[in-house]
């Protein structure tokens, strides 16, 4: 065999364990959990296999985990919203976490579920239901944005809110989109627009003045239509949901 041959060989092998390893990992090795000031602002940062949270409720914590939007999330306790805790989870490796690919649960997920299932005993199950949701579907007149082909790796970090009311995308497909929107709305939007490239944006609206939050809605849908000619359409459909078989408020001992 061959010197390059064997260095060849030998980067094979290192690479088929790394990703062996990473798929491996399903648990923080050491994990804090502590109840948080209740005028705590949420915080969340993640750098790798380590995670610190600051003021984060169950409910947040279980869709971040499940990567799931809260009108997804059912048979919820009362409490669930309320109970908010401090986090600081650290995996047994220094390196970077591999890139998420867009529309799964990335490894830093998974390791958030066993947390819950383990500390929080969370047991939930998927089903069908028929829920109310938004389409995002192109306009008439035609999209406004430039689409370009999707790239083999996304921006760890493709969307940027720099004001109430403004929200730039960098290399976001519709899917990812619809993700955003769903987070501004408070409630599911699904893309309907069949539309496979990514694009940029700046998307401008009005933030909300009044209390039953018609303003928002109705300028958010406006400035979707104009600014990058889209449209949300409001559906019925079945749709998976996560309902809650049971879950403990208080979690097991650190």
């Amino acid at each position: 065999m061959t010197p390059l041959l064997r260095i060849a060989l030998g980067l094979v092998s290192s690479i088929i364990a790394q990703g062996q390893a990473d798929n491996a990992i399903v648990a923080f090795e050491v994990a804090s959990i502590k109840p948080s000031d209740p005028n705590q602002t949420i915080s969340f940062k993640r750098s790798g296999y380590h995670i610190a949270t600051r003021g984060a409720s169950l409910e947040w914590l279980i869709c971040w985990a499940y990567d799931i939007h809260t009108d997804r999330l059912v048979n919820k306790p009362r409490w669930l919203e309320s109970m908010r805790y401090d986090i600081v989870a650290n995996g047994p490796w220094d390196r970077p976490l591999p890139r998420a690919v867009p529309g799964e649960v990335s490894g830093l997920q998974r390791m958030m579920q066993k947390l819950l299932a383990d500390r929080f005993k969370l047991v939930l199950h998927v089903e069908s239901r028929e829920v109310a949701m938004d389409a995002l579907v192109v306009a008439p007149g035609g999209l406004k944005v430039k689409l370009s082909d999707r790239p083999e790796i996304f921006g760890q970090n493709p969307f940027r809110v720099t004001a109430p009311g403004r929200l730039h995308g960098t290399e976001v497909s519709m899917d990812m989109l619809a993700k955003a929107l769903s987070s501004q709305l408070g409630r599911s939007v699904r893309n309907e627009t069949a539309i496979e490239g990514v694009f940029d944006f700046n998307l401008e609206w009005a933030p909300d003045t009044h209390s039953d939050g018609f303003e928002t809605g109705a300028s958010l849908f406006t400035a979707i239509r104009e600014q990058l000619g889209l449209k949300l359409e409001a559906r019925k459909g079945s749709a998976r949901v996560f309902a809650i078989d049971s879950i403990e408020p208080l979690p097991t001992e650190n």
